[in-house]
């Protein structure tokens, strides 16, 4: 498995420093199973803002100097890291300092960092500094894998501006209404309308099936389906109809549920 790491210190050495850290990390962690940190690394804004020129962020393990330029209120590792989870959904926020009492101020700005790391200053803090940052590279890379589970499980929707998720597993079906672009929910616990499309959410979300140009079911909530009638009936008692387009995946799926 491979993991992206990048460094960002506005002193080289420490960035060098850093880098090895990480080395002899992924030695460490690939004793109980294979890993690999592809590493990059900046000093300032201007390298940080080239390098997602030519690269996608995506699950990346972001370690940053808070004091980023000597400066705490401008352009320092606080600003990175929002940067960063703007552009990073899956980003984790690792603070490596020489001051520890700036944490509240990441409480503040909201970042979510999953450690703050004091820098070295001596042989006896560096060996600290470095079982401090295997163990937060575990973490990280945790978070990252647990990320990933929790969003294939959960359906995100938006109503105005606020995003709302549900777990896909409540889900019956979603249809369209007699409202353009807007579409009914319709769940365990009820219904919800919100805006998008059939086809937008039949590309993002693999576990519900589109069974109709104004219908995506949720193919564990099917109880019953007539393929003669071209209908299913779901957990609920809902009959919705289905597609000739639609009908060589009903008829798979109706073979599974006899099975």
């Amino acid at each position: 498995m491979k993991y992206s790491v990048f460094v960002c210190d506005d002193d080289q050495m420490q960035v060098n420093d850093i880098v090895k850290v990480i080395g002899k990390a992924e030695e460490i962690i690939s004793d109980d199973h294979a890993i690999a940190f592809d590493v990059a690394s900046a000093t300032n804004f201007v390298e940080v803002k080239e390098y997602l020129e030519d690269n996608v962020c995506n699950g990346g393990i972001y370690l940053l100097d808070i004091e980023l330029g000597q400066e705490v209120d401008q352009n320092n590792g606080f600003d990175l890291a929002e940067f960063f989870k703007k552009q990073d959904k899956r980003a984790q926020i690792v603070f490596i300092t020489t001051h520890a009492d700036l944490s509240l101020i990441s409480v503040e700005r909201r970042l979510g960092p999953v450690d703050y790391i004091v820098k070295p200053r001596d042989s006896e803090d560096h060996d600290r500094f470095k079982q401090r940052l295997v163990a937060t590279l575990e973490v990280a890379m945790s978070n990252i894998e647990n990320f990933d589970y929790t969003e294939k499980l959960t359906f995100h929707y938006k109503v105005g501006r606020q995003v709302r998720n549900i777990n896909i597993d409540d889900i019956i079906y979603i249809s369209t209404t007699p409202t353009p672009h807007k579409l009914v929910m319709v769940n365990v616990r009820g219904k919800n309308q919100f805006f998008g499309s059939i086809n937008q959410y039949a590309k993002e979300s693999t576990d519900l099936i589109k069974i109709s140009q104004s219908c995506l079911a949720n193919p564990k909530n099917i109880k019953l389906i007539d393929l003669p009638k071209y209908k299913v009936t779901f957990v609920n008692g809902d009959t919705v109809d289905f597609s000739q387009s639609a009908y060589k995946r009903m008829q798979h799926l109706f073979d599974k549920i006899q099975a």
